[in-house]
């Protein structure tokens, strides 16, 4: 088949599909307006998002308290010097 054939072949073809687009498309839907943040509502979350950190900077500072708590006492340093030298 010639080039030229083939040519004809796809232009006709893609005349055919652009007559089929055209009669089946599907109206074009619009696109849902954004909704926009008031002022307002913007400071109301930004309140609530500083309120939950807070409490969960409290929770975790409640959480690490009794570990620091827990910790061991080193034995006086009079009792161990104390008994050295009674052991020689």
């Amino acid at each position: 088949m010639s080039a030229a054939a083939r040519r004809r072949i796809v232009m006709a073809q893609k005349k055919r599909w652009a007559e089929y687009k055209a009669q089946h498309a599907a109206p074009a839907k619009a696109k849902p307006q954004k909704r926009a943040l008031s002022a307002e509502g913007r400071a109301r979350i930004v309140a609530a998002t500083k309120k939950r950190w807070a409490a969960f900077r409290k929770a975790q500072a409640a959480k690490a308290a009794p570990k620091r708590a827990a910790k061991k006492a080193a034995p006086p340093v009079a009792a161990t010097a104390a008994a050295a030298p009674a052991a020689q």
